[in-house]
Order: C-alpha cells, then structure tokens, then sequence
C-alpha cells in the first residue's frame, strides 16, 4: 500500500507545491479508536494518519524552521465480513458445509481520504472529548483543536455550541518553540522540551481579544465550557481534573480577582451546574447509613473541586465556599479511615458498638484525627458561642446581620451544623469516638497507649454528649422548618446543594437557626467552660483566619493524613491540587493494608507529588 502524499498536495517533481525542500519524510504514524459522535448520534471509524515533513539538507533541525509544512495522509478503517456464495449451502455434505460456513476473520479495508497540507511541523497529537476533537501542537508554539473527520479547525467564537474551551476564549498563548509537547488529560495544561531548556508548563489563559470584553455571558460560557470538560473527566479512572482546576484558578486571578461579585457567581454556576449534569444529590438529611455516602467518590470530586477554586496561593485565606469542602473532605476522610481501620461486622458495615477496639496501635494511629475531629468540634462551638454573644449584646436577631458577621468572619461554623453531608459525618464519627472514649476511660490505667487516647477526650472544653445534643437539635428544628412551611423534596435539594457551594445558611432555615441561638446554645453554655475553650488550641485546623494561626500555618506543617505535625526535616510529598503535605514515612505499627493504599492520594482524592527536600522543590508524582 502506498502511503505517500497524493500528487495533487505535491509539485511536477515530487516536491511539496510550496516548498524548496526534497520529497516529505515519514515521521509519525497515530490509529485514531472509534468514537461516538453525540451531536450526530453515530460512530465514527477507526483512522490512521501518517505524517509526513521535509527535511533540508543542511543542519539546521526541521522542526524548528518557520517555513517547514507537514503533509497528513489519512485512511478510514473498516471491516467487512467474507461471505460465500449461496450455492455452496447446497453441498451434500453437512461436515464440509458446516466447515465452510465457519465463521471467518473480517477483512480491513483501507479508504484512503483527502490529504490535509498544515503549514507547520506538527510535533504531538492528542485525541480529545471522546476522541471527537483532535489537538495539533505545532513546533512554532502553537496548539490548534481541529474537528477529528475533517481536520478543519473549530472557530474560536461559537456563540451557540462549543466543543473545547479555546472557543469560549480559552487558549495556549502564543510562546518559545519547542521539539515535544504533552497534553494533559483534558487538554487545559501541557509541557514542553526544547535542546536548550527543561521542561516547561503551559496552562490554557483568556485570550488576550477577549480579556477587555468579559461579560456575564461570557464568564458563563467560560464556566460551562469547564463544567462540560469536568463531567468528561469524572466518566475516567481517578481524579483528571488538575489541569482543569488550574486554568480555572488563574483564570480567577487574571480577570475576576478584582471583581468579588463576577468571582462569586462565576465560581456559583460552575459548583450549581456540576451537581445538576452529575446528577448528585446533595441532600442526606435522611440518609441512616453511612456506607452509601463514603462510597460514591463522586462527592469527594466534587468537594475537591470546590476546594481548588477557593484556594488563592498559602499567603491567602481560603473562601468561605472552600473552606466548607475543606472541612467535609477531613471528616469524610476520617470516616473512612475508621472504616478501614477498625472491624466490621459480617454485613461489611461498621457499627460503633461491634468496633474492635481491643487492637491498641490500631487506636492509637488514629489519635492524631481523633484530637483533629475535636478540635473541629470546639472550633466550631467557640465560634458559635462567640456569635451569639455578638447577637445577645446587639439586640433582636434577624437574617441578615447574622449573615453579615458570618461573612465578616469568614466562618463555615454556623454553615457546618446545617449542612447536611457535614451532619451525617459528625453523627457518626461522634457515635464511634463515644465508644472509644469509653474504652479509653475502662483501660487508660493499665495502657500507656489508651492513656493518651483518653487524655485527648478529656482535654476536650467541650464535652462529646454536648455537641451531640446541638447537633441533634439542629436537625430537628430543620426537619420541623421543611415539614412546616411543606417545603417539597426538589426544593430542599436545591436549599441543601446551595448551602453546600456558598457557606451560607439558606433564609428558609431560619426559624431553625433562631431556635439555635435563643434555645439550644444558651442551654448548653452551661456545660462548656468558656475560659478552657477561648485558650483552646485550633490554629492548626486550618480554617481559623487569626494571627496565631497564620503563624503556626508559617511555622509548621501538618500532616493531612495522621492530622499530626510533620518533622522539621522530614521528607514529605505535596499535593498537586490542594498543596497539603504528608510525611513520606513507613506506616505505624498496626496500620492496616486498606488504609496505606488509601494513603496514597491526599485527603482531596489527587496525586501527591515527592518533593526533593522539605520545603520546596519539584520532585516526581507518585
């Protein structure tokens, strides 16, 4: 078969019609799978491109001339069955009949397609969007999307349907050349090598046509053109969307950062249109069971998400939206951390009152989260106590001065207790530490190790029952404010998934946050030693925006995993998303195997990266 260039791509001799150089070289073969074209509801076939370049005499490489081309042969393949004629079914033998009408291997035939002539040295290409869309990264610096079939490139301005982000304005700007390229998995990053320079990263940015003309149509298209990159992405293996969080973050910082309402909603629709395409209820105000939350990792992704686009560097504070998902993902991980680590009973579902709590290094791994999930717990009590104080002194209550001081503070606290995947974390994790805590009090005298278990109960300012009880009131008061005002179940979803994305209490729950703060807190007050809990230690936790902890965050570095501090010369790995750290140490004794391979992605559900030393520095993925 020959594979060379038609004649009517080349000149009378043999040459490319515009160029002074010999007859094009093979360089590059690339078997395009079959796909599914949704928009036309059909399957497109197998292609084959070859890829052909001239080649100059003299030294200098071909791949960064400006005036090379690279010629694109193309074949479509299919298969057809042989069949033979239907006089052969009249033999008279049945075994030589059955022989010939055997099945038989398909025949591949090759449809050789129109040549595409591109004048440029093409040096990588990635199949995108269900291998509909093809990515061209040229030796010039330049990236172009092309439509898979006919190789025409897809206009950069298509008001009514767009199928990459470079047509809501998104794209590589225009840079160095370079020799190689690699895609990332959404196509939103990509790394390139040159002979002189080590590889550099490149993440998709507003066009420079287009920053001077945003409008909210456009940073709707923007947040939909990811939203659709998104939902691809989670139909994959694993967390893909590190490159997706990272155009999107600096797409943040270039053109929203100074504009705190266009930030908020454009962050708002992406978070409100990612529940609705997935199809994710937000709502588990009635869920019993634990079990079927921890095992949809749709949630983790999405929380990872919402906590990425919050996130503005380490010398700034999160938002109140991330820090919600912040919050969510440690108990969520610490949920599934006893989970795995402790015994379950026949059925594979984890009751406190069956756990195994006679393992001692299996507890005591746990101290660390155990004394984390607390301090959360007093955080979030001291926060509360401190807003109604503010209230009390200020007068009669209503919404908005609450929310007002809410924003002010920057606090998820309020926002915790209502939201109802938040709940369903604290009722459980709160069941099991009452059953360890009662182990702890029974055995703490003869064990050094439940010893300290017990001290970190008993630290506590504010006691396990008592926030059981606050917890308890508060979604009975919810579910009496649903009931009451016969709010249906589409409406309490939506209620749920926008507390979820914004931090807020929703304006319809507030007969539950005012019997909160005049009933349930003041009775529980009591209880709580103020003075232990105002000097108690939560700089750590990472959600306070106060001076002390904006130095401990400066001076120290926690352990996202065991929730404990991480030797000052220790090697650790950083998350590649969320930038949280972990020691890169062996697995304390009586670790379970679930819980070192859950161990090997962050709390946030991505890679971790090794760093070389530990601070800073760009080391290998894991």
């Amino acid at each position: 078969m020959d594979c060379s260039p038609n004649n009517d791509t080349l000149d009378g001799s043999g040459m490319p019609a515009s160029l002074p150089y010999p007859k094009p070289q093979l360089y590059h073969l690339e078997i395009l799978s079959p796909a599914l074209d949704i928009g036309r509801k059909e399957t497109l076939p197998v292609l084959l491109f070859a890829f052909f370049c001239s080649i100059s005499d003299g030294d200098e490489p071909p791949t960064v001339a400006a005036d090379h081309s690279t010629i694109i042969v193309r074949w479509e393949l299919s298969s057809i069955k042989s069949t033979l004629h239907p006089s052969f079914s009249q033999l008279a033998s049945k075994k030589a009949n059955s022989t010939i009408s055997g099945d038989s291997q398909p025949d591949v035939i090759f449809k050789r397609l129109q040549d595409i002539n591109v004048n440029k040295v093409i040096v990588a290409v990635r199949e995108l969007h269900l291998a509909t869309t093809l990515v061209l990264c040229s030796s010039d610096g330049s990236v172009e999307f092309r439509n898979r079939s006919t190789l025409d490139l897809l206009p950069h301005d298509s008001p009514d349907r767009a199928s990459t982000m470079a047509q809501v304005g998104l794209e590589f700007l225009p840079g160095d050349s370079f020799l190689h390229a690699a895609l990332s998995p959404n196509g939103c990053a990509m790394v390139t090598l040159d002979d002189e320079n080590p590889a550099r990263l490149k993440v998709m940015q507003m066009a420079y046509s287009y920053a001077d003309n945003m409008f909210d149509e456009s940073l709707e298209a923007v947040a939909e053109a990811c939203l659709m990159q998104f939902h691809i992405s989670c139909g994959g293996y694993g967390n893909q969307q590190d490159d997706l969080s990272a155009t999107m973050q600096i797409f943040q910082k270039q053109y929203l950062k100074d504009r705190p309402k266009e930030a908020n909603d454009f962050v708002r629709t992406f978070l409100s249109d990612m529940y609705r395409i997935l199809q994710l209820n937000a709502d588990h105000s009635s869920d019993i069971k634990i079990e079927h939350y921890l095992k949809n990792g749709l949630h983790q992704k999405t929380l990872s998400m919402q906590l990425s686009l919050g996130y503005w560097g380490e010398e700034q504070h999160r938002t109140l939206p991330s820090k919600i998902a912040f919050a969510i993902l440690q108990l969520r991980w610490a949920a599934l951390t006893f989970v795995l680590g402790l015994k379950s009973n026949s059925s594979g579902a984890i009751l406190p009152a069956e756990a195994e709590f006679n393992r001692t290094e299996t507890v005591r791994s746990f101290s660390g989260i155990i004394a984390w999930t607390l301090s959360l717990m007093n955080y979030i009590m001291d926060e509360l106590l401190t807003l109604l104080t503010e209230v009390e002194e200020d007068g009669p209550l209503s919404y908005d001065p609450l929310e007002a001081r809410i924003q002010a503070r920057n606090t998820p606290a309020l926002a915790l207790l209502f939201i109802s995947q938040s709940r369903l974390l604290f009722k459980y994790i709160f069941r099991l530490f009452q059953g360890i805590n009662a182990e702890a009090m029974q055995t703490k005298s003869q064990n050094l190790s439940w010893r300290d278990i017990g001290t970190i109960f008993s630290s506590s300012p504010v006691p396990i029952d008592v926030f059981n009880k606050v917890i308890v009131d508060v979604e009975t008061d919810i579910r009496s404010t649903y009931e009451s005002n016969r709010i249906s179940d589409a409406e309490r979803r939506e209620i749920e998934k926008n507390m979820l994305i914004s931090g807020t209490v929703s304006p319809k729950l507030w007969p539950a946050v005012e019997s909160l703060l005049t009933k349930s807190l003041p009775r529980m007050r009591e209880a709580i030693n103020r003075a232990e809990l105002f000097f108690h230690d939560i700089s750590w936790i990472g959600l306070s925006d106060d001076k002390a902890s904006d130095q401990w965050r400066k001076e120290h570095r926690l352990d996202i995993v065991r929730k404990v501090e991480v030797p000052e010369r220790a090697k650790v790995r950083r998350c590649t998303r969320c930038c949280s750290v972990m020691e890169d140490s062996a697995p304390q004794k009586g670790t379970t195997g679930p819980l070192v391979n859950m161990w090997r992605s962050c709390v946030c559900g991505n890679w971790w990266m090794d760093l070389d030393d530990g601070t800073k520095g760009v080391g290998r993925m894991s």
